[in-house]
């Protein structure tokens, strides 16, 4: 009996690495199928309303796609024309970060009164293989755009063959499963459907609030190229924790560059630790609400997991896979204790527990 316990768990455990193993290896394929499902679940409320009108389905999923590809490519289209004129001045952008972080660190040496440490030195030393390597990463980035290219369009053809042939999906996942069960399946699958739909939606609308205060923000600071700025913030907001931090930090560094004045870059820093508490304590949580339902723990954690796997795609993925996840795990008994502690509401499943009667033994 021991012995059939150990190889069990010996079994599992070359699964999970192996099946882990195999999600790195094929992460060129793994990555544009999960995020044409993403996409696909968030496209079906509109190419359904498409479907009533157009018997055709093949293009009814078409001019659902129009619907919102279509802004998204004029949005980047003003994105990159700005993109190109700044990466004009990138080579006497960098030779102004350094001559902006050398006024501050002298300013703070000023106010320093112990002359022992020399900022000024330490940071001079690496602010050059800072400014290389951002340009390289820059560089690197555009010369990849060709793979790019290429999963973006794998997920539209997968999108699109995802919701032609839906139906047929769905049976054969409902199927799989005794008849008895099959209820509780159309359930599973439907709360995964709104979980993903509410979220990707809600994330959405974040993204163009967040780029339009910010747009504004800068705007009014007097920051050049405030809507690549702006719109580079928000986007890089689908990042979670670390997106908006880096969105603050690239226009502070480039207003610590191109500016003359000390209160710009203090104003941009002030201004997006404002933007930041606002988001985070009133327009994720009535935007998004809690339709992930992820602890922050548990989110923390799938973010790193997904990341070391998948890089970024996978930082992006991780949420509203781990909410998945957590949804499956909640219809069956043996692994609905794990699904419980990953919720966000274990504060209020932990005071259920602690309210329960305890039974005393009989003497």
């Amino acid at each position: 009996m021991k012995n059939t316990t150990i190889q069990n768990l010996a079994y599992i455990t070359i699964i999970i690495i192996g099946f882990g193993w195999l999600l790195y290896v094929g992460s060129g394929i793994v990555l544009p199928i999960l995020f044409s499902c993403l996409f696909a679940i968030f496209l079906i409320p509109i190419t359904k309303w498409f479907t009533k009108k157009i018997k055709l389905r093949w293009l009814a999923i078409l001019l659902g796609f129009l619907c919102v590809i279509l802004p998204v490519v004029l949005l980047f289209t003003i994105f990159s024309l700005q993109l190109v004129e700044m990466l004009d001045n990138i080579p006497s952008i960098a030779e102004k970060v350094t001559e902006g972080v050398d006024k501050v660190i002298e300013k703070i040496q000023n106010l320093n009164p112990f002359n022992q440490f020399d900022a000024q030195e330490m940071i001079s030393n690496n602010i050059d293989n800072m400014s290389d390597g951002q340009l390289n990463t820059i560089g690197s980035g555009i010369v990849s755009s060709s793979e790019i290219l290429l999963s973006t369009a794998l997920t539209f053809l997968y999108t699109f063959l995802i919701l032609f042939y839906k139906k047929s999906i769905k049976n054969f996942i409902i199927y799989q499963f005794s008849r008895y069960n099959r209820d509780d399946i159309k359930d599973t699958l439907l709360a995964i459907k709104e979980t993903v739909q509410g979220y990707v939606t809600g994330l959405g609308i974040v993204v163009l609030i967040l780029s339009t205060l910010n747009t504004l923000g800068l705007w009014l600071i007097g920051i050049e190229y405030p809507l690549f700025w702006g719109a580079l913030a928000g986007v890089l907001a689908i990042v979670p924790y670390v997106g908006t931090f880096l969105g603050g930090l690239l226009p502070f560094l480039y207003s610590l560059s191109t500016s003359d004045s000390t209160w710009q870059p203090i104003a941009v820093i002030v201004y997006y630790a404002v933007i930041q508490q606002v988001e985070g304590n009133f327009i994720t949580p009535k935007v998004v609400g809690n339709k992930v339902n992820i602890n922050p723990l548990v989110a923390i954690l799938s973010l790193i997991f997904f990341g070391s796997f998948w890089g970024i795609g996978g930082v992006i993925l991780a949420l509203p896979l781990i909410s998945v996840i957590r949804i499956i795990l909640e219809q069956f008994e043996e692994t609905k204790a794990i699904s419980m502690i990953m919720s966000a509401d274990i504060k209020d499943i932990a005071n259920k527990f602690t309210e329960l009667p305890i039974k005393k033994r009989a003497t």
